[in-house]
């Protein structure tokens, strides 16, 4: 009997053990591994549970709206779950827009971890609801220079804001009641703020910001934490560039040449692609910032434009069109004394515009409507029908290919006279009674 082996029990054991040997190689294996990224973890858990200490330095610069001022309460609110040291709001703002500001100043003076505003660095400026921020923070530092003032509206469009009487200056020194200190740099206020007591929500903090170091035989003073540098994403910095003025004038009025040089280009969609960043851009500002009168007549004098074009070219309509443009670029959006716009980028614009409309317009127009089997050589002498009225500028057709045209205003050509080319002006065809 123990020679025998019973059928198909041995099979069975011998794939037991060979479960058994691989559970267990397996197993080994995982033990190893693990004693392997052990080393590894530790480091990396003791990082997670005692961080390096930061000073967060958060960018706030440009007028808020809704995103920036949510970033700057998420920042501040995240610094204190991650235990930084401190934060130090880093200010140039002429105006807020937008978003939830009562909410942002109950959080900064009365913050988790300790929080400092510094207006900086000069000519950095704070006015309306960027002012009350830089108020509202415990201690309010400003580099030498700065300038603050325009405390009302604190949301501009918003209405009056009353509580706060501060007429337009400039900060050399500390005022009393609204600048606690004067640091021209951000490294010099990190340094100032080593051993002073911040209120917080959770009772006072003495901040160490600060150490002595030696340096080739001298001793000095150097910051002690790890200092970072936090701003918006992409996206938030993105519609900010659309919260200024001269930034609505420049993408509504090139969103519209784009549009209108797509329509008279007839191309494959590209312009117009290309036109739908700009318009969303201008209208996001738009809606953002206060309307003025100016808006309708850019509005007027695109239209204009584009009519004058239709009509033939760039004639005297597109002269006072161009003036009409700048004049409503200047006063497109009702955001002074705060936010004035600059007005070297609403005169660039404007001309920029007139030029394209002036140049880019008829060229373009001119290749997509002639054909491949037409040249300029030989069109002098060729017969063909005005497309549009000829005293001055306009369209005509010369062997199936529409052209833009010149004729001399005593000419009296009308649309549907027949036309003679009499020579080649630039881009335009010189044209008489047929």
């Amino acid at each position: 009997m123990s020679g025998m082996v019973v059928p198909g029990v041995a099979g069975r054991g011998r794939r037991g053990l060979d479960r058994s040997y691989h559970g267990g190689l397996v197993l080994r294996r995982i033990f190893v591994l693990m004693l392997i990224a052990l080393p590894l973890g530790v480091p990396a858990f003791a990082q997670e549970a005692s961080p390096t200490p930061t000073v967060d330095v958060v960018d706030v610069t440009g007028p808020l709206d809704r995103p920036g001022v949510a970033y700057i309460i998420e920042t501040i609110e995240e610094s204190a779950k991650r235990g930084s040291v401190a934060v130090i709001l880093q200010i140039d703002v002429p105006a807020v827009v937008g978003g939830d500001l009562d909410r942002l100043l109950a959080l900064v003076s009365n913050p988790p971890v300790p929080v400092i505003a510094w207006i900086g660095d000069s000519p950095a400026v704070a006015y309306g609801g960027g002012l009350w921020l830089a108020l509202a923070a415990p201690y309010t530092v400003a580099a030498p220079g700065v300038e603050i003032g325009y405390p009302s509206p604190a949301v501009l469009g918003g209405p009056p804001t009353t509580g706060l009487e501060v007429d337009l200056m400039t900060v050399d020194e500390p005022v009393p009641g609204l600048i606690d200190a004067v640091e021209a740099t951000l490294g010099g206020l990190i340094v100032s703020l080593d051993g002073r007591a911040m209120p917080t929500a959770n009772g006072p903090v003495t901040l160490a910001t600060a150490k002595q170091v030696e340096d080739d035989g001298e001793m000095r003073t150097t910051v002690l934490p790890e200092v970072r540098f936090l701003e918006p994403g992409v996206w938030t910095r993105t519609l900010r560039l659309a919260l200024r003025p001269e930034a609505i004038f420049f993408f509504l009025a090139a969103g519209l040449a784009f549009a209108a040089f797509e329509f008279y280009a007839i191309g494959p969609g590209v312009a117009a692609a290309t036109a739908t960043l700009p318009m969303l851009l201008a209208g996001y500002g738009l809606v953002s910032l206060p309307i003025g009168w100016g808006l309708a007549v850019v509005l007027a004098a695109m239209w204009l434009l584009s009519a004058d074009f239709q009509r033939g070219g760039f004639g005297r309509l597109s002269y006072v069109a161009t003036a009409l443009l700048l004049v409503g670029g200047l006063f497109i959006t009702d955001t002074r004394p705060a936010l004035p716009s600059a007005t070297w980028a609403i005169v660039l614009t404007a001309v920029g515009i007139g030029l394209f409309y002036m140049i880019a317009m008829p060229t373009v127009a001119r290749s997509r409507f002639t054909t491949r089997t037409i040249g300029r050589e030989y069109l002098v002498g060729r017969s063909g029908v005005a497309v549009t009225d000829l005293p001055g500028f306009g369209t005509v057709e010369v062997d199936g290919a529409r052209w833009q045209a010149v004729s001399h205003r005593e000419s009296g050509i009308t649309a549907g006279d027949g036309v003679v080319v009499e020579g080649v002006q630039g881009v335009y065809l010189e044209v008489g009674p047929g």
